[in-house]
């Protein structure tokens, strides 16, 4: 059961430190175009004229601004988790049990930010809360059979097929939307 918690500092982590995508897309109508004001603070033009009001959401955890404008940084204090689960960063081992998951996940124990090694099987469990889940499905009881006791050398074996690693695993690997807080 491999993984790294990411330090809580990480977890409350600088949002001015998370660059928006390129080109910056509204959360709202999908649209390209919306332009970064100060900080986190981004103005979609488009929704902002269908609204008959200035539209201005965080371009980092992409949710409608409540706050001050003038601030520039966003006042959801769940803004940094938000944002690191909605990173388009996947795992990219090809060897490893979790490739082609996203980087982070939130523990569906207590929402602390994980990262897995990329060494062993995909099941790991919490340091915060010591929830024991499935890194690929993030379901608690996973249809897989872990053998805890296998040699974990064998998805790192430079002759291991990639394909029989894969196959191994009957979860899908689940995208982070449902463990995303509005």
């Amino acid at each position: 059961m491999d993984q790294l918690l990411l330090s809580r500092s990480s977890r409350n982590m600088s949002q001015s430190a998370v660059l928006p995508q390129s080109p910056l897309a509204c959360p709202r109508c999908k649209n390209t175009g919306a332009r970064k004001v100060s900080g986190q603070l981004a103005v979609c033009h488009s929704c902002s004229t269908f609204m008959r009001r200035v539209y201005q959401f965080c371009w980092a955890c992409r949710r409608e601004w409540t706050g001050q404008a003038g601030s520039g940084v966003c006042p959801r204090p769940d803004c940094a988790l938000r944002a690191a689960l909605l990173s388009s960063e996947v795992i990219s081992n090809q060897s490893s049990s979790v490739n082609g998951c996203p980087f982070f996940r939130a523990c569906p124990g207590c929402t602390a930010l994980l990262t897995h090694t990329g060494d062993g099987c995909p099941q790991i469990d919490c340091p915060e809360c010591g929830e024991i889940f499935c890194f690929r499905c993030l379901k608690t009881e996973c249809d897989d059979d872990y053998d805890d006791d296998s040699d974990d050398d064998d998805f790192n074996d430079d002759d291991t097929d990639v394909s029989e690693v894969s196959s191994h695993y009957r979860c899908t690997i689940v995208d982070n939307s449902q463990t995303i807080i509005d």
